[in-house]
């Protein structure tokens, strides 16, 4: 009869196991948004953190005050950069309204001498009905991004706030999240937490050397192809290098048309230069500052980016890096490590 009662026993078991991670990923996927903006919280957290602690233990100064000077500096980098480049993107924006027309109109007279090109204008409304239908389109459009860039701003203000909460005492909500689980637990989770700190603190040292050596390799080669703008260029290139592997190519966006000003044949030579530095920092830099700092296989942070963009979007892909280094943290202490090695060292024993 015990024997009977044990079938069904396991099979209601392994069903209530499959219900629950059926539900886990539901709520992931529904909530994803949501876990997401909870990392960026995180990752902000960990970068005054550690910047706090850095201050701290190299001065007399606590860890409480730290934070105070790290914000206020961060505050007067982001504000000293605005005020510094604000003048020189006016004159510029100036210049590009000026320029564009007699741009756009190179360019109709370029694609009139090829067959393609004449193709492309077939394509571009003529008549004022069409263009009147064009702009409700592109009024619509407007109206669309304005509502997604004030909800990016209300994004960014919860993971200031988020990050500066958690970094002001990062103990306590460590401690707290600990309670939730089995006593005797606590401690090998607390050591985990602390694994996973010092991963997303290496990975952002690294994404901090990359993104200077790129943005110092885009100022020098724009300044010697006499690009304009080289220095806000270069910023856009270095914020976006944050983002492996499709980030150096958004930065292309903004510099083209730039470049294409001055004349077709920088804009081919500012593509180069910008394939060549993102070669060097994919292919060279990066697996290089990985291997000492972080280990990401890059095979499975491209398919973690591009999993994550289809199902969240650019914030999936500007938090997939990070997500991943902690995931390979907790599958391989969590999983590996106190479950499949600790298996094995007991069948071992008992053998």
């Amino acid at each position: 009869m015990k024997n009977k009662l044990t079938f069904p026993r396991k099979a209601g078991v392994a069903s209530l196991i499959a219900l629950l991670i059926t539900a886990l990923f539901l709520l992931v996927g529904y909530a994803a948004d949501f876990f997401l903006l909870l990392f960026g919280g995180i990752l902000i957290g960990v970068l005054l953190s550690a910047l706090s602690h850095l201050i701290s233990d190299r001065t007399r100064i606590s860890y409480g005050i730290s934070l105070v000077v790290v914000l206020l500096l961060l505050v007067l980098l982001i504000g000293g950069t605005v005020w510094l480049l604000a003048p020189s993107v006016g004159r510029q924006a100036d210049e590009l309204s000026q320029s564009l027309p007699e741009a756009l109109k190179n360019v109709e007279t370029r694609l009139n001498q090829s067959s393609w090109g004449k193709q492309i204008l077939r394509g571009i409304p003529k008549n004022p009905g069409e263009v009147a239908s064009g702009q409700k389109e592109v009024v619509s459009r407007l109206t669309g991004v304005f509502s997604s860039t004030l909800g990016i701003i209300a994004n960014l203000v919860i993971l200031l706030i988020t990050g500066i909460y958690l970094a002001s005492d990062p103990g306590s909500y460590q401690n707290g999240f600990a309670k939730l689980f089995n006593p005797d637990f606590r401690p090998r989770l607390l050591g985990v937490m602390d694994q996973c700190y010092h991963t997303l603190s290496a990975w952002l040292l690294s994404r901090f050397i990359s993104m200077v050596v790129v943005g110092v390799a885009t100022v020098i080669g724009l300044s010697v192809l006499g690009i304009p703008l080289a220095g806000v260029l270069a910023i856009i290139a270095a914020f976006f290098n944050f983002i492996p592997n499709i980030g150096p190519y958004l930065a292309l966006i903004p510099a083209l048309p730039i470049a294409y000003l001055q004349s077709p044949e920088k804009a081919l030579y500012l593509f180069l230069l910008y394939s060549a530095i993102q070669t060097l920092e994919g292919y060279i830099l990066t697996p290089l500052l990985d291997k000492k700092l972080v280990s990401t296989p890059p095979a499975l942070l491209l398919f973690g980016q591009v999993l994550l963009g289809i199902l969240v979007g650019i914030s999936g892909v500007l938090l997939a890096s990070p997500l991943i280094a902690v995931l390979i943290v907790l599958v391989n202490e969590l999983y590996v490590k106190d479950h499949l090695e600790k298996q094995r060292v007991e069948t071992v024993a008992s053998a």
